[in-house]
């Protein structure tokens, strides 16, 4: 394998590196809209994956099974009916894939997503809250769409504007499934939504609470109430666990040395930088990196 650090891939270098044949064995497709079985993921990807960065973005729709993801400092449960919206450029990692999951794995440019969203709300809303669960009868009409999505060819008129209205189609419906969250949120909602996209921005350079709170115009103990409220964990929490999620891309990268990962990430002393990292993971960032590398390498 590689030891090319792909932190963030394409998805050339996604199948590159974590299917089990490599991405000239791949039969992609050549419409603006790119729709794949989930059951190639159960029977090629062997996870956990190390964290990524993806340059697109992507919808998993689950059918049946399901499996673990993280994205960002979340690791989510993934059950049939759900869906899940991952945008570029944030950290994900496959953690488990269940024997069995059949769905849809929807590839999408980045190009496309003011044509797909075209509410940049609800594109926000769906980047920080990415995963909802639908009904059966919600998923099947969802399922029907990529397969009307698959039907669409490069040399069919208006292919890819079809594709686009389609896919516009099934956001609309995962909103419509997901009212309160992503059309009509409450202020709590709103304010944490707001708080996880100023953090996932501004964590390399601003740790404090209080920043978050002033950028949002709230007291600091109402947005404590509000985060907690919704994700059960307070403020802090989050931004810890976001810059230490950081830096277990940049420790991906052996030729940077511990100390040279604590200064891109602004930490004054590198000696707490460690401390830190290991109280959050139980392993010192030298005993992380180790472990990353033993693990490409079985």
């Amino acid at each position: 394998m590689s030891r090319k650090n792909y932190d963030v891939v394409t998805l050339e270098r996604f199948v590159d590196r974590y299917l089990d044949s490599p991405a000239d064995a791949f039969t992609f497709q050549q419409s603006a809209v790119q729709v794949y079985p989930l059951s190639l993921a159960v029977a090629r990807i062997k996870p956990p994956t190390p964290l990524f960065k993806a340059e697109y973005s992507f919808l998993l729709l689950f059918l049946t099974g399901g499996g673990q993801q993280q994205v960002d400092n979340e690791t989510l449960d993934l059950h049939a009916n759900d869906v899940l919206f991952i945008r570029e450029g944030h950290l994900n990692a496959i953690k488990s894939i269940d024997e069995g999951t059949q769905g849809y794995y929807i590839h999408l440019e980045n190009a496309l997503l003011p044509r797909i969203f075209a509410d940049s709300a609800l594109l926000h809303r769906l980047t920080f809250y990415p995963k909802h669960a639908v009904s059966a009868a919600d998923m099947a009409w969802l399922g029907q769409c990529c397969e009307l999505i698959l039907s669409q060819t490069g040399e069919q008129g208006y292919a890819e504007e079809i594709q686009c209205a389609l896919l516009r189609a099934m956001v609309l419906k995962v909103a419509q499934a997901s009212a309160t969250t992503l059309c009509q949120p409450n202020r709590p909602s709103e304010i944490t939504m707001r708080f996880k996209e100023l953090v996932y921005e501004h964590v390399t350079t601003h740790r404090e609470v209080a920043f978050y709170a002033d950028a949002l115009a709230v007291s600091e103990n109402y947005l404590n109430r509000c985060v907690n409220q919704l994700t059960r964990k307070p403020p802090k929490q989050h931004i810890t666990e976001m810059v230490i999620l950081r830096s277990k891309v940049l420790l991906q990268d052996r030729s940077k040395d511990i100390a040279q990962v604590a200064v891109e990430l602004n930490f004054a002393d590198p000696s707490y930088f460690g401390r830190l990292f290991r109280q959050v993971t139980q392993q010192t960032p030298t005993e992380y990196r180790n472990t990353f590398w033993q693990g490409l390498s079985e």
